[in-house]
């Protein structure tokens, strides 16, 4: 029995000593594998990178001091006419203004706006927006109401170059309904209209999931919809809430959009209910 034993640790030590030679020993695999690049290989698409959502951050310092929330509401018409022809016209201009501080109102600019090209709203305009008639027939035109809009903003001596910008939801407002409509009537916008931050955007950038549109924005912060959809001042105040929970959920707003950069398309998961 003793020297069975003895025989079976010989064997065992050899066998060890066996494999300690051959994985010290170089392999000639390994030695004279050379790799190829092939011209068939394509590289890799890229996809946007977004910034990491960081959950235990509340507050930060933001990079504007102010931001002004924006929302048109303009003539439109039923799908089924085409679009409004020469030109879609802005008829409800509302502006409030937040300090991203304490994220309060600081202040805030609304006016109704009548239309030249087409005069009278059409009853699928009323409808949508809840403004009638009577409530642009005596307000000035767009470009009057650009200049007192310009007169309200040199009254806060707080806003200045590089400390304010624009937020909307969406970029129709500022990259198509005022644009188109300054240029068809060869009207000068002043400059701070040209770049600004689409909160949808902003929260794809965020959280890496993309928002329909202000609804589904308030339903993933809990957020009870007020007033009425489509009404500029309404919707203005909605848009509040929502930059409100995003900048205290840890979000740096930065610019993301402008009227000189064109549109590139980009694919999001759909945006997940925020759970409770």
């Amino acid at each position: 029995m003793l020297s069975s034993y003895k025989v079976f640790v010989k064997s065992t030590r050899s066998l060890l000593n066996e494999v300690a030679f051959f994985s010290t020993k170089p392999s000639t695999f390994v030695q004279d594998f050379k790799l190829v690049k092939s011209r068939e290989v394509k590289a890799p698409p890229k996809y946007p990178i977004f910034a990491t959502r960081d959950k235990g951050k509340q507050k930060m310092a933001q990079q504007f001091d102010y931001l002004l929330i924006l929302d048109f509401e303009a003539t439109c018409q039923e799908n089924s006419l085409g679009p409004m022809l020469p030109v879609q016209e802005i008829i409800e201009f509302p502006v409030v203004q937040l300090s991203t501080s304490d994220w309060s109102e600081i202040r805030r600019f609304h006016q109704y706006v009548r239309p030249t090209e087409c005069p009278k709203l059409s009853s699928f305009c009323t409808t949508l927006t809840g403004i009638i008639q009577e409530m642009v027939d005596d307000k000035p035109t767009i470009s009057k109401v650009l200049e007192n809009f310009d007169e309200w903003m040199k009254e806060d001596s707080r806003l200045k170059n590089g400390n304010f910008a624009f937020v909307t939801c969406g970029d129709w407002d500022l990259k198509v309904a005022l644009t188109n409509e300054a240029k068809f009537k060869n009207l000068q916008i002043p400059e701070y209209f040209n770049q600004w931050i689409n909160v949808k955007k902003a929260y794809a950038a965020h959280t890496n999931h993309f928002a329909k549109g202000m609804t589904q924005l308030l339903k993933i912060y809990d957020l009870q919809h007020k007033g009425r959809h489509h009404s500029g001042i309404d919707d203005v105040a909605n848009i509040c809430e929502i930059v409100r929970c995003l900048g205290k959920d840890g979000h740096n707003y930065r610019i993301t959009s402008s009227t000189t950069t064109k549109q590139h398309q980009r694919f999001f998961r759909e945006a997940p209910r925020k759970t409770k």
